[in-house]
């Protein structure tokens, strides 16, 4: 089943910020900053780049526009807020101040992501 024009191009919206959060996630891992935009830069990480790697996937799945890639995308985001608090865990993260604070920011939105995929694939069943 796919996703109504109006619904569709939200998605679309939705998974290019994927991919793109992703990907900048990903380079955060590999190069431990992305655009100077953290005020202390990381030690370079594979287990960030995975991170980034979920929310890839997430919004390649959320590309498809079906019942069953909008799932799948959910469940990707969901591990990339899991690995988020994991690095913040075993100290990847940084665990307070201003850096912190942009986890926690990036997550939230993440969230949001699921909220909002979550609310269009509701209102398409009823359709």
């Amino acid at each position: 089943m796919a996703f109504a024009q109006p619904r569709r191009t939200g998605i679309t919206i939705v998974a290019g910020y994927c991919v793109f959060a992703g990907l900048s996630e990903m380079w955060v891992g590999i190069t431990g900053n992305w655009m100077g935009l953290l005020s202390k830069p990381l030690k370079p990480s594979f287990r960030t780049a995975l991170v980034g790697a979920f929310y890839v996937a997430a919004g390649i799945s959320l590309l498809s526009k079906t019942r069953a890639g909008a799932l799948l995308g959910i469940v990707f985001i969901l591990l990339e807020v899991l690995g988020r608090v994991y690095l913040i865990r075993i100290g990847r993260y940084p665990s307070r101040g201003p850096d912190f604070v942009k986890s926690v920011v990036g997550g939230a939105i993440a969230i949001l992501v699921v909220v909002y995929v979550a609310g269009v694939l509701r209102s398409a069943r009823k359709a």
